[in-house]
């Protein structure tokens, strides 16, 4: 778990997919650039944990679906497999879906955002604190 200890940086950052088809796609926190990118599940390039030294405050998270479907986004706390449903909701056909309730992930923690059918735009707005 990252400590502050007066040095560091703290950076706001955005991420997203379009159209993501009916999968599990992972938050990608860019690694020590802390850029993010969402990915979908099977691309196993970057950084799906959060990196060491590294604190996360998700500001909000914001799906637009093309059709009637259920969304919703889960924490794999420190990649153990035991994963927390942030939300669980269902968005009607072209309707949009806003979490805002502010979420703070630590070192190895996975974001996962899921949607049930094809076709969900998601943008995802935090913090990247960078203690290294």
């Amino acid at each position: 778990m990252s400590i502050p200890s007066g040095s560091g940086s703290e950076v706001l950052r955005n991420a997203s997919i379009n159209a993501n088809d009916e999968t599990t796609a992972l938050m990608d926190f860019g690694g020590t650039t802390g850029t993010g990118q969402v990915r979908s599940s099977g691309n196993t390039l970057g950084v799906i944990n959060v990196p060491p030294n590294v604190i996360i405050t998700i500001l909000n998270i914001i799906v637009y679906v093309a059709s009637t479907q259920f969304v919703s986004a889960k924490i794999d706390a420190q990649g153990s497999t035991n994963l927390i449903t942030l939300f669980y909701q269902s968005v009607a056909d072209k309707g949009t879906f806003v979490f805002s309730d502010k979420i703070v992930l630590r070192e190895g923690d996975e974001l996962q955002l899921i949607n049930t059918a094809n076709w969900a735009d998601w943008s995802i707005n935090f913090i990247y604190q960078d203690w290294t």
